[in-house]
């Protein structure tokens, strides 16, 4: 089968990925000093009580139209708190080392994300080890020799998660369930007291939140079926498909590589090219806080997200980014879901779910 014509890909330099690593975080070093505490408060209150008035209007308001709007306000801001969290997770939202961690834990607990654990696989596996696999797990693609070997269910489930649609069942599955809700020791070996306890914060929330609308409707005499539906469970599955959308999209296509060797890894500066800057019209950008102008966050995480635009700017500006950068358009995100479906670690290129190579090879350094 003939692939896809693409731009010629660079020769790099030896030895240069951690030098260029070092370079990079350094251009970007001015826009992680100097943090604020006023302007963040302020946003993550604000996101807050967008989030509470849009549930609260569940609770007095019948008209369909009105659920309907409410769940998809919920789940949006249920995202824009999680994008807040995110970043004090990191350290990067406020100068205050505490403050960020209980904004983080705050923030995290419309989406049931357990703070320590979500820093453990974050912050370490993901962003230490992008698209390395056995250490980064995020999408993590099959070779065809894998795929061929898994069982027939969990071949049709791959199917469903890189269908283009199945994102939030791959992300509330595979990551959320798996890896962040109580993790059993498959997923999680190491065992801390910090883990249990924040995911024992997060399911005495959601049992808040559910005690909650189950309550108010016996109280009240509304349907408590109807109030749990558009309420939790329509908002917390739609920010799970944003969330799986959000993530497939930075890390997945046709001219990402993802390796097995460290050594190709590091040779091909894999902490760096292997995000993708996906560019949103406004306001879209801002309504998600940012979170897709990743190609500086992967660079530098300290940058918080009220700095990341301007500083994903000066990376553009410096960086030759046409191997990673797209305008998000659905054609080429089609495009992407329709090639990226197994990758083949030997030849360094994607291909269908039959074996067949659907883009140019990608590594440049072996």
């Amino acid at each position: 089968m003939q692939t896809p014509s693409q731009p010629e890909l660079p020769t790099p330099t030896p030895a240069a990925p951690e030098q260029g690593r070092w370079k990079y975080q350094k251009l970007l070093q001015p826009f992680t000093v100097d943090k604020e505490i006023t302007v963040p408060i302020m946003w993550f209150l604000l996101d807050w009580l967008v989030l509470g008035a849009s549930i609260a209007s569940l609770l007095i308001v019948d008209a369909w139209w009105v659920k309907i709007f409410s769940s998809l306000v919920a789940a949006i801001w249920i995202a824009r708190l999680f994008v807040i969290g995110h970043d004090a997770c990191h350290g990067s939202y406020t100068r205050n080392k505490i403050l960020n961690k209980w904004i983080g834990r705050i923030a995290f607990l419309p989406s049931l994300t357990p703070f320590s654990l979500w820093e453990v696989g974050h912050n370490l596996a993901h962003h230490g080890f992008t698209n390395l696999k056995g250490r980064d797990y995020v999408w993590t693609p099959y070779s065809p020799s894998e795929f061929a070997k898994l069982p027939w269910l969990r071949r049709q489930l791959e199917r469903v998660y890189r269908s283009g649609v199945g994102q939030g069942a791959y992300y509330m599955v595979e990551m959320w369930w798996k890896k962040l809700f109580f993790p059993n020791g498959k997923h999680v070996s190491t065992r801390r007291t910090s883990y249990t306890v924040d995911s024992l914060l997060v399911a005495s929330f959601g049992a808040l939140w559910v005690g909650g609308l189950v309550a108010w409707g016996l109280y009240s005499g509304r349907s408590v079926a109807s109030l749990l539906i558009f309420g939790f469970a329509v908002p917390f599955f739609l920010w799970n498909c944003l969330m799986g959308f959000v993530i497939y999209v930075q890390h997945t296509h046709p001219r990402v590589a993802w390796y097995e060797r460290r050594d190709e890894w590091t040779a091909n500066a894999g902490y760096a090219t292997t995000t993708v800057h996906v560019k949103l019209m406004q306001p879209l950008d801002g309504l998600i806080h940012y979170i897709l102008e990743h190609g500086a966050h992967h660079v530098n995480m300290g940058i918080p997200l009220y700095r990341i635009k301007e500083a994903q700017a000066r990376l553009t500006a410096t960086l030759d980014e046409r191997l990673n950068s797209e305008v998000f358009t659905w054609r080429y995100y089609w495009n992407t879901v329709r090639r990226c479906k197994l990758y083949d670690f030997a030849q360094h290129v994607w291909t269908d779910f039959d074996g067949r190579i659907t883009s140019e090879p990608l590594i440049l350094s072996r």
